[in-house]
């Protein structure tokens, strides 16, 4: 049973636990969505839109009303903010190129949520997917808890922002989630029936301790656990399938298809610091020998110093402004292999270190580790040209080479005859491998799932690719055994993705455990060694610049907005699918520039306008009086209050006739024809009240008529009362 709707006062206090609930799920979004303008504009529209539905149930009685003016208030602001130009100057009205607008802007966010790597860049159309689905919570969530009285289910919007985050295995932050399950607990004492009103705010104090106590214990118990001997190093069954971090300090290379993608940590296992513009992957392992499940490792065959140019071919000199530098400060990750770029590279480091050309790998010698470890690299970019990579591979290596075995199983013709169907239309290698990457990372026909199904075949390479449906283990084994049934040599890497910008320090990126990715790489002749990015974007971000088929296309004139001016200097071009995020401290509307602080100025004008536009409105009716009754009931009942006022009252047992017989005594009787007047009002009166109670079928009566029969009761005794006292008798149920 629901509790009736909040009113009064209490009306504010809910709409600001609303807001404040709202705005810390809207802040949990950080862990996904790196910083931008998207969380205080979400955060003030936010506290606008439950501004705005609170000014209307203050002075409201109806449920409906005030979410149907919330909703208008936020499509107002949403117009405004990301609609475009107004037809109408000063007003924000809608017209079809506006809608237009928003759904190519709101398509342009899904975008860049499925080709956007964690954490994804910030972009006018994801920012509108933010603040638009941010008012669809605090519409929703207000009507189930102030409306209806069902704030248990107002949890269920507001869980939705909490979503993403929780399916991606982000941590939201300490402070969102308590202020956000404070603020929900103390919604539930609000809306708790009877009205909170009565309770004097004394019910909100256990959940307020409640919500307290909890977060306390977060803070402290998580950081305590953390400290515990071993907890750093304990190995996590299932963890990245074999492949993923033993807890944050180890990079285990068992690689199984079948394995689920277990727990991983976000702790920092590497730093680094570099003036290069876009840095890969750092690799650690590479493997060749795959059975048809599990990736095998085998020994190293020859070892030599790790001196000079790090490549398994002798390359000319790169001239100096060829040259990027990378300064490495490895954590707490101990392993017995370097994490070094893709690249060509020179090493400076101390200690025994060997080089595996055939693996491309970096080894400790000695006993040696990477932890604690801090060394420089020096990377020689290649020429990776779709006319360097369409170079013929055939030949380079021999058929029975390792990098293009592949497994025994019943369905190698089924999965030979797809990687030909994928790639019908290239004639090289090179395209062969690009339609191949395509393939994997379309949205539409596979999934980024850290949960494996399970088996339908002996097959897990064949089961992947019918289910369709994994991670990058599954993806990078995918594309290396297909490349390889087209005569293609391949094989997967192992390491960290390039890690996220830091915040504090300009060039430096932090590599965290959850980063540990696998990843193809194909042979080339002229190239070598050259890695492709098969896993969706939502893990990886866009693939390398060589392999990305849309890099470098420039717009055409149906997909550019259309300009200010003719004269306006030309934009920059923005690929397809991403946003221009415009310059530091503006956002876009329409075809201007309007700076943040007036458009968020504007929307808290805006809310302040309608609050107080409501204030006003009550203040207006007030000043007009009541409310008058439309039934019998009604009006009986305000004749009761104003003559109890004038002294004349009676229990609650009397009955309609009681109480007109005994007004024949106690109205005053100074003017005989007022006194007339009223007693035969009163008994009007009383007749429509007791059919409208006892008759058996519908009963009319007319308002006017019951106004005036009240007013001519009462007018005696506004009359006598400056004259003489009514004569009084106690309350009696009869006479």
């Amino acid at each position: 049973m629901s509790a009736p709707p909040v009113a009064g006062r209490a009306v504010w206090v809910g709409a600001g636990l609303v807001a404040v609930a709202a705005s810390a799920g809207v802040a949990s979004l950080g862990a996904l969505i790196a910083p931008g303008p998207w969380r205080p504009v979400a955060t003030v529209v936010a506290v606008l839109v439950a501004a705005a539905v609170a000014g209307v149930r203050h002075v409201s009685r109806s449920r409906v009303t005030p979410s149907v003016c919330g909703l208008v208030a936020g499509l107002v602001v949403l117009v405004s903010l990301y609609g475009g130009a107004s037809s109408t100057p000063g007003l924000p009205l809608p017209t079809p190129a506006t809608f237009d607008r928003l759904l190519r802007l709101a398509a342009a966010g899904a975008d860049a949520v499925v080709d956007g790597r964690i954490p994804v860049a910030p972009s006018r159309g994801l920012e509108l997917l933010v603040v638009a689905g941010t008012v669809a919570v605090v519409l929703v969530t207000d009507a189930l808890a102030l409306a209806l009285g069902r704030a248990g289910l107002a949890g269920l919007p507001l869980l939705g922002l909490w979503v993403p985050v929780l399916a991606f295995e982000r941590d939201p932050g300490v402070v969102a989630m308590v202020v956000g399950g404070a603020a929900y607990l103390l919604l539930l004492t609000l809306t708790r029936a009877p009205a909170p009103r009565a309770t004097g705010g004394r019910d909100a104090a256990p959940a307020l301790g409640v919500a307290v106590v909890v977060g306390v214990l977060a803070v402290a118990v998580g950081p305590a656990v953390a400290a515990l001997p071993g907890y750093g190093s304990m190995r996590l069954p299932g963890s990245w399938g074999g492949a993923g971090v033993d807890g944050p300090l180890r990079l285990s290379t068992d690689l199984d298809m079948r394995s689920s993608l277990g727990a991983r940590s976000d702790r920092p296992v590497l730093t680094y610091t570099t003036d290069a513009e876009r840095v890969g992957p750092l690799r650690m392992y590479t493997m060749v020998e795959f059975d048809g499940r599990e990736w095998q490792r085998t020994p190293a065959e020859e070892l030599t110093a790790a001196d000079g140019v790090l490549w398994p071919v002798d390359l000319p000199a790169a001239p100096d402004e060829a040259l990027e530098r990378l300064s490495v400060r490895v954590g707490d990750l101990q392993q017995d292999r370097l994490p070094v770029p893709t690249e060509p590279r020179a090493l400076e480091l101390a200690g025994s270190w060997y080089y595996d050309a055939a693996r491309d790998e970096v080894v400790a010698g000695g006993g040696r580790s990477t932890q604690g470890l801090s060394y420089e690299v020096t990377i020689a970019a290649r020429d990776l040209s779709a006319e360097t990579l369409r170079a013929d591979t055939v030949g380079v290596v021999a058929p029975d080479d390792p990098t293009r075995t592949l497994p025994d199983s019943p369905h190698a013709d089924q999965i030979r005859a797809l990687a030909q169907e994928v790639t019908a239309q290239e004639d090289t290698a090179y395209d062969q491998a690009l339609a191949l990457q395509s393939f994997f990372r379309d949205g539409r026909s596979f999934r980024y799932d850290t949960r494996v199904p399970p088996p339908e075949t002996e097959d897990a390479v064949w089961d992947f690719l019918t289910q369709r449906s994994g991670y990058c283990v599954q993806f990078a084994t995918g594309m290396t055994v297909m490349a390889r049934t087209l005569g293609i040599p391949a094989r997967l890497a192992v390491g960290f993705l390039p890690g996220t910008a830091s915040r504090d320090v300009v060039g430096e990126f932090v590599v965290s455990g959850r980063q540990a990715h696998a990843w193809p790489e194909l042979y080339f002749a002229d190239a070598g060694w050259v890695r492709f990015e098969p896993t969706p974007a939502v893990q990886t971000g866009a693939p390398p610049s060589y392999a990305d088929p849309f890099a470098g296309l420039p717009i055409t004139p149906e997909e550019a907005e259309p300009s200010a001016s003719a004269s306006a200097p030309a934009a920059a071009p923005v690929a397809p699918g991403q946003e221009d995020p415009g310059t530091d401290g503006q956002v876009g509307i329409g075809t201007a520039s309007v700076p943040t602080w007036l458009v968020v100025g504007a929307s808290v004008t805006l809310g302040l306008a309608l609050a107080l536009g409501a204030l006003a409105w009550r203040t207006r009716r007030r000043r007009r009086g009541p409310r008058l009754p439309t039934e019998p009931e009604g009006w009986w009942a305000l004749l009761r209050a104003r003559l109890t006022k004038a002294g004349i009252s009676w229990s609650d047992s009397a009955t309609p006739r009681q109480v007109a017989a005994r007004l024949r005594d106690d109205l005053p009787d100074q003017d005989p024809a007022a006194h007339a007047q009223a007693l035969e009002a009163a008994d009007r009166l009383v007749d429509v009240v007791e059919r409208s109670r006892y008759a058996p079928g519908p009963v009319e009566w007319d308002v006017d008529a019951l106004q005036g029969w009240v007013e001519a009761v009462l007018r005696p005794v506004e009359a006598g009362s400056d004259q003489a006292e009514p004569r009084r008798r106690q309350p009696t149920a009869t006479r």
